[in-house]
């Protein structure tokens, strides 16, 4: 069967074969960064508090940015899937990926890639979805995840988890892709090309 039939007949079927997901853009993490400011000593936890203002410290967090300067806000219900690499080193010494396991630090893996949603680009809001739970999510080194429903954009503040930042050096890059758009055909999509394919190739009686 010619290539030009093929393409013909999934597109029919709703279903593009070269269909790929849509890079958002690539930042950094540096090991300085913070989603805390101070109270370093118990759980992260809604409602009060410093622990959402990380502005005024050298260690501060600040927003996923596309364009240097200027927070990405994102979407709700948009499909991303975020991709992290790169190392940190703790105390001059650890080196640790993004997707570093070695224990929990409030209620996360120590030392990992977290991400925080802030209903603010320049400081941050926590998005609180549930009462009493850590906003902060597990982000590691590979992580699909959709967009909360909010009525405005939303901004993904990224860290290292760790309590002591001033200490550490390097960083994690994290790319986000929007795989909104990437079709997964039904099954019956798929029965029904080769089904096609196979009516296709079979020679006829002589």
């Amino acid at each position: 069967m010619k290539l030009s039939t093929l393409l013909v007949l999934t597109s029919l079927l709703g279903f593009s074969p070269f269909a790929s997901a849509s890079l958002i853009g690539a930042d950094s993490v540096a090991g300085v960064n913070s989603l805390y400011f101070q109270d370093w000593g118990h759980g992260y936890n809604t409602g009060s508090g410093n622990e959402f203002n990380a502005l005024g410290r050298g260690d501060s967090a600040r927003a996923f940015e596309v364009v240097t300067g200027s927070a990405y806000g994102f979407t709700a219900g948009d499909k991303l899937q975020i991709t992290a690499s790169g190392c940190v080193v703790d105390d001059g010494s650890n080196c640790t990926g993004p997707g570093y396991s070695g224990g929990d630090f409030r209620d996360l893996p120590v030392y990992s890639l977290i991400g925080l949603w802030s209903t603010k680009a320049a400081e941050i809001v926590a998005l609180d979805l549930t009462s009493g739970v850590n906003p902060a999510f597990f982000i590691g080194s590979l992580l699909d995840i959709i967009v909360p429903d909010f009525t405005s954009p939303l901004y993904l503040f990224m860290a290292t988890n760790d309590g002591i930042f001033s200490d550490n050096s390097g960083a994690y890059s994290v790319r986000i892709n929007d795989v909104s758009q990437v079709p997964t055909p039904p099954v019956i999509y798929l029965l029904l090309i080769g089904l096609v394919l196979a009516r296709c190739f079979v020679s006829k009686p002589a």
